[in-house]
């Protein structure tokens, strides 16, 4: 998928919040929302299986959005205390400064716990934020490393061959 194209993705009522822009002209990653949030759905270049425009992409994670960060602290001790797989966090993420965690689900989905409160979109007009790799490598804030299964878990699960 090639810049401008995000324009096309604006389905099921919901609009283009973010997108990445790899240096190679492809959009490895599409932020949506059906709200006023930041983002409710991301969806990202498959690693290793190809652009987005030709199959090769999945469900990264959906989004919800809670009030303050102790609903997100709270929310990981529960995760913890029932079995939930805690994927990474709870920590804040470098370029956009929202404070979030992520979880599997029992189906494998991944489940992202984000700070509202870090951008809201209340302008009609909004025009999508443009990341660049290398904003992208920023990774998270306080210093913290991005684990490798952020870049390649999604679902529906790739069958390795």
């Amino acid at each position: 998928m090639k810049r401008g194209d995000h324009l096309r993705l604006d389905r099921l009522g919901s609009r283009v919040t973010e997108l990445i822009q790899l240096d190679n002209g492809r959009i490895g990653g599409c932020s949506f929302t059906v709200n006023n949030k930041t983002y409710d759905l991301a969806c990202t270049e498959e690693h290793g299986g190809g652009p987005i425009e030709s199959g090769g992409g999945r469900l990264h994670h959906v989004t919800y959005a809670t009030d303050q960060r102790e609903d997100i602290l709270r929310a990981a001790d529960i995760f913890l205390q029932n079995g939930v797989h805690i994927e990474t966090g709870p920590h804040k993420h470098a370029i956009q400064g929202t404070f979030f965690l992520y979880v599997w689900e029992p189906a494998g989905n991944r489940v992202e716990l984000a700070n509202a409160g870090a951008r809201l979109i209340l302008a009609p007009d909004w025009q999508p934020v443009v990341w660049t790799e290398a904003d992208r490598r920023k990774g998270q804030a306080w210093g913290l490393k991005t684990i490798e299964t952020f870049h390649t878990h999604g679902t529906p699960p790739v069958q390795k061959g």
